[in-house]
């Protein structure tokens, strides 16, 4: 088979016989190799690709390996800017150096530390979707979860054979009293600086003539520091202030600002050495900025005149009957709540809530109806309702009330021949009717009318649509109360960005409070959307904006320091083998392109026979 037996035969001349002479050279079975420059550069190439799929690696130190959790902290104080370009940055480029020195053999779980505790990625030894988890990583403007990123790191590293290592990315600040770890825990720190200058407080109060605003300037560092700090009312600048703070000390200022200012914001500037940013700017609103509209319809009533005089967020009006302030030129009602005392409804009724005090029968109200007046004011059952919270209904003495029939409301307090209070809704507003005069009763002198006042009240939903405190910190959540009437809440974001909710049975509960700055809140009815306020986020917290770097953590009772690359782990070089293959190739396609020429084809030459002078050239 490696020789092939050809018969001789004796020819005149061998000039036909080339092809027969070449094909015989190449069956020969034994030959020396010529030299071809391509085929040992395409070697080259092959047993560099060879090589690269083989995965060679060489030892060397690492901090983990094995079972390897890596807690990757991505709280407030990871976006200081004291290491290019920030601390979490840095971070996340010593996670990506960890996973590189991964041995084949160890697996890692990657946890993100902030707002929240999440699972970037479970147990694995894919270096590509490790690389790609932490490079999606993003930092939050908040405090971090610890507890519970702790017990995601004791329930990824239990059951592994070598017991894993807990390697805790960050810059320090973790809160005292943390559970001890399953594990070997390791601190990676993260920051070189300390220096910072933050806002720790803003908030008003009213006063005699107007409003007061507090702020509170902190200098966390070592050394004294000089800034300027600027007020903003309703995106219109106030006042700017030079302010001097010594080191690790706080001053306080105030402002008295005028009448009506609903948002404040505070700028920290000119400062000289500040590496968090996030925390120089804050936000204040004053008792939400807005004041829902009570219209009180009556002849006269000090009482109720004096509780809708000091219950909060409602600016309350007075009018007597047969007024033209129920409904503007356009006929919409011009109030969020109506009270009428003692006076025959107006026809037609304002779509709105309305409270219904010793209600007047009269011929065009179809909403209920007035059939008699009873003596018998005994409560003999009450309803356990929010709005009885805290009310002695016992102690209350009626000398006489109104049979009030309708149909689509619930009794509240019921006495043997009819109801005391009733409670319901209709047209989509909420609708409240005591039967009974506030004179012909000691209930106003009784300390449960200002509470049942401010239930009814609060039910009704005057006052603030919100309640958002002045400390109120990302991811916080914040409680919108509707009003009957609406259908839809929509929340305005710092960034510009819109969150909207229908309104049903349920509360409507607002928790995507995880950007810093104002969020407006609005309600939407069949009229249209109505602004119901502002509230503010703001970092507030002293734990991220004190930002030194600590040296050590504390886990149960140990003290965790950094610790020297004792493990072994493997370094692959297998990318620059890949990257050597790609730059033979280019040599190989040069070598095999650079001995050719274009012929050249010259028409006379073909013609004449001969080669053109250079005339005819």
């Amino acid at each position: 088979m490696l020789r092939l037996r050809r018969r001789e035969v004796l020819v005149s001349s061998t000039l036909l016989w080339q092809k027969l002479l070449r094909d015989r050279e190449a069956n020969a079975p034994w030959q020396k190799l010529r030299r071809n420059l391509l085929l040992f550069l395409q070697l080259l190439i092959l047993l560099a690709l060879v090589f690269a799929l083989a995965r060679p690696f060489i030892p060397i130190p690492a901090l983990a390996s094995g079972n390897t959790v890596v807690l990757l902290d991505a709280s407030a104080s990871m976006q200081a800017n004291d290491v290019e370009p920030t601390r979490f940055e840095a971070a996340k480029a010593e996670a990506n150096q960890i996973i590189n020195d991964l041995s084949g053999r160890s697996q890692m779980t990657l946890i993100k530390v902030g707002q929240n505790a999440t699972v970037l990625t479970p147990a694995t030894n894919d270096k590509r979707t490790l690389r790609e988890a932490v490079q999606s990583a993003q930092v939050d403007p908040s405090a971090a979860d610890w507890q519970a990123a702790f017990a995601l790191a004791s329930g990824a590293v239990q059951g592994s054979k070598d017991n894993g290592r807990i390697l805790i990315i960050s810059d320090g600040g973790l809160p005292d009293e943390l559970p001890p770890l399953p594990a070997e825990a390791i601190y990676v720190p993260i920051g070189e600086s300390g220096e910072n200058l933050a806002i720790s407080a803003l908030a008003t109060r009213p006063i005699e003539v107007g409003i007061q605003l507090f702020a509170s300037v902190t200098n966390h560092g070592d050394t004294q520091q000089e800034a300027l700090i600027s007020l903003t009312l309703d995106d219109t600048l106030f006042d700017s202030r030079r302010v001097t703070i010594p080191p690790n000390s706080n001053i306080n200022a105030t402002w008295e600002l005028p009448e009506g200012t609903q948002t404040i914001q505070a700028q920290l500037s000119n400062q000289s050495n500040d590496h968090l940013p996030l925390d120089d700017t804050a936000w204040a609103v004053h008792e939400g900025g807005v004041s829902n509209r009570v219209l009180l319809v009556t002849e006269g009533n000090r009482f109720l005149e004096q509780v809708y005089g000091v219950l909060p967020g409602v600016e309350a009006f007075k009018t007597p009957p047969d007024t033209d302030l129920i409904f503007d030129a356009e006929g919409n009602p011009q109030f969020d709540l109506y009270v009428f005392d003692g006076v025959p409804l107006p026809d037609p009724l304002p779509a709105a809530d309305m409270f219904i005090i010793d209600p007047v029968a009269s011929a065009e109200n179809d909403l209920f109806s007035v059939t008699s007046v009873f003596s018998d004011t005994t409560a003999v059952r009450v309803a356990d309702s929010p709005l009885l919270q805290f009310v002695d209904w016992r102690q209350v003495n009626i000398r006489e009330a109104k049979e009030v029939l309708a149909p689509w409301a619930q009794p509240l307090v019921q006495a043997e021949d009819a109801p005391l209070l009733l409670t319901g809704e209709q047209n989509g507003h909420r609708i409240a009717i005591l039967p009974f005069s506030l004179n012909d009763s000691d209930l106003p002198l009784q300390i449960a009318f200002p509470i049942l006042m401010a239930n009814i009240t609060g039910w009704l939903n005057p006052g603030r649509a919100f309640d958002a405190p002045t400390g109120l910190q990302p991811g916080d959540p914040v409680s919108i109360v509707a009003s009957a009437g609406a259908t839809a809440v929509l929340v305005t974001k710092p960034d510009g960005s819109l969150w909207q909710t229908e309104v049903g049975e349920e509360p409507v509960f607002f928790t995507e409070t995880d950007q810093l700055g104002l969020y407006n809140v609005t309600l939407r009815d069949a009229g249209g959307d109505r602004p119901a306020g502002n509230f503010a986020v703001n970092l507030f917290n002293a734990a991220e904006s004190a930002v030194a770097p600590a040296e050590t953590v504390v886990i149960g009772q140990t003290a965790v320091e950094t610790e020297s690359e004792a493990d072994i782990g493997q370094r692959e070089f297998w990318p620059w083998l890949l990257a050597i293959a790609f730059i033979i190739l280019l040599i190989e396609w040069w070598v095999h392109y650079r001995g050719t020429r274009r012929p050249k084809f010259n028409f006379l030459e073909r013609v004449n026979g001969r080669r053109p002078n250079a005339n005819e050239q």
